[in-house]
């Protein structure tokens, strides 16, 4: 059994359809990502609708400018849901810039704090803003269980992430031709610090790109790592099961 472990099903069309190929395709568990109040609210939703599929709830950086007091009160509700797993997707967006960067590193820090206070694994989006990411989570306390989304970085970054107890998550991008440096990003990420994901519709891997990406293509990006680990598909799916429940608090992986 795979887990994709970020996804976002609120934009894909024809759930029932996503999930029957999901699970035809082994994949046997999902995360579904909120980003702000909606996305939050249908995850949370979605969840307690069908027993494979698990939520976060949060608000991106490209939305941090949004954020007000109530909104920050619903998603501490929301948190507190038996359904929800996680915290985030929030963290640090310096490529694109659609928040000021000083709003982004407060409504980080104060998702950081919701997930210690609710117990919830922090979801980290970091892009082109390592130095601040990594400053922020050392200032304020990094979670017991916290796992950077769609891993961008290079191998020292990977070295630095794992070193303080995070987890990697992997996404259709390490399958690209062109990302050399995400493949030695895996090479020294230890095995039980790995996850997986699609962060479906985007980032569809080889070779369905072009395609709208769903779940059941995390099956593409696991393949590619069990091979750049060394390992046959089997045990890599086990591994990055266990860490995926260790990651999320599943009791039963």
């Amino acid at each position: 059994m795979l887990v994709d472990t970020h996804c976002h099903l609120d934009s894909l069309e024809d759930l029932d359809g996503v999930l029957d190929r999901m699970r035809s395709a082994s994949v046997g568990r999902v995360v579904t990502i909120g980003v702000d109040g909606p996305s939050s609210e249908w995850a949370a939703e979605t969840a307690n609708a069908h027993p494979d599929v698990w939520a976060t709830v949060g608000l991106h950086p490209h939305d941090a400018k949004d954020r007000t007091d109530d909104l920050m009160t619903r998603l501490r509700v929301l948190a507190g849901d038996a359904r929800v797993v996680g915290v985030g997707e929030t963290g640090l967006d310096y490529h694109y810039d659609h928040s000021p960067r000083d709003v982004q590193r407060d409504v980080f820090a104060e998702q950081i704090a919701l997930a210690k206070e609710t117990g919830n694994a922090l979801v980290i989006h970091t892009r082109e803003a390592w130095d601040d990411t990594f400053a922020i989570l050392e200032r304020e306390g990094i979670p017991e269980r916290t796992v950077f989304h769609c891993w961008s970085g290079d191998a020292a970054n990977a070295r630095r992430a794992s070193d303080m107890g995070c987890v990697l998550s992997f996404s259709g991008t390490v399958t690209f031709r062109n990302a050399d440096d995400l493949r030695d990003a895996a090479r020294v990420t230890p095995l039980d610090r790995i996850v997986v994901e699609t962060d479906a519709p985007f980032l569809t891997p080889i070779p369905h790109r072009g395609k709208r990406n769903e779940p059941a293509y995390v099956r593409h990006v696991a393949e590619l790592l069990a091979t750049i680990k060394d390992v046959d598909l089997d045990t890599f799916a086990e591994q990055t099961t266990r860490n995926a429940a260790r990651l999320f608090g599943w009791n039963d992986g």
